[in-house]
């Protein structure tokens, strides 16, 4: 599997949950996902009622495979301090996403975003699905009322806190590696006389 394949799969997955409702059948498959997965972030386990934007961008890389890369948790403060722990936290808000990293928000963004870095307390993820043109599209749980949608920013737009960006190229391999066949045993060769 490439980078890129494995950032579309996991910008595939969270993308098929778009339009789920809190209590549907799309909702609580993401929460079966984040729930079951072990170890359960702080050991919590995440209800209907809850908000759920954390979870939905969690139970996506669980799904993909590759959360233990990632980390996983129910809480987007608790999320970014996962990925600073995992080297994946990016602090500049101008920044340039790819498809599969995590957009952090902080809606209490001032007039300034565009020339200062927020660094105020985190209240919103999703994963960035498509990027092109200045712009990105994030897909997002707990939208809304608690909708899976869509949100396109502009990059260094407002509201951005920050982005979990995993390390796609090196999971990638260590993926493709562990899946590789064994190499086959060579046989001895019979020695003969001349």
């Amino acid at each position: 599997m490439t980078e890129n394949e494995l950032r579309q799969k996991v910008a595939d997955i969270i993308n098929a949950w778009v339009g789920a409702t809190k209590g549907s059948a799309k909702h609580l498959e993401i929460l079966e996902i984040y729930n079951t997965h072990r170890p359960l972030a702080r050991g919590y386990t995440v209800k209907v009622t809850d908000a759920y934007c954390a979870t939905t961008a969690s139970a996506a890389y669980i799904k993909a495979g590759i959360a233990e890369y990632t980390g996983t948790e129910c809480g987007v403060e608790k999320y970014t301090l996962v990925a600073k722990g995992l080297g994946i936290w990016v602090e500049d808000d101008a920044h340039t996403p790819k498809i599969g990293d995590a957009c952090v928000y902080d809606w209490q963004d001032g007039a300034n975003y565009a020339t200062t870095d927020n660094t105020g307390a985190p209240d919103h993820i999703g994963i960035v699905t498509k990027v092109g043109g200045g712009t990105f599209v994030v897909t997002e749980g707990n939208m809304n009322g608690g909708k899976v949608g869509k949100r396109t920013m502009a990059v260094n737009g407002k509201y951005i806190r920050g982005f979990i960006c995993p390390d796609f190229a090196a999971i990638a391999k260590k993926i493709s590696a562990a899946e590789a066949p064994a190499a086959p045993q060579a046989t001895p060769q019979a020695v003969t006389s001349h």
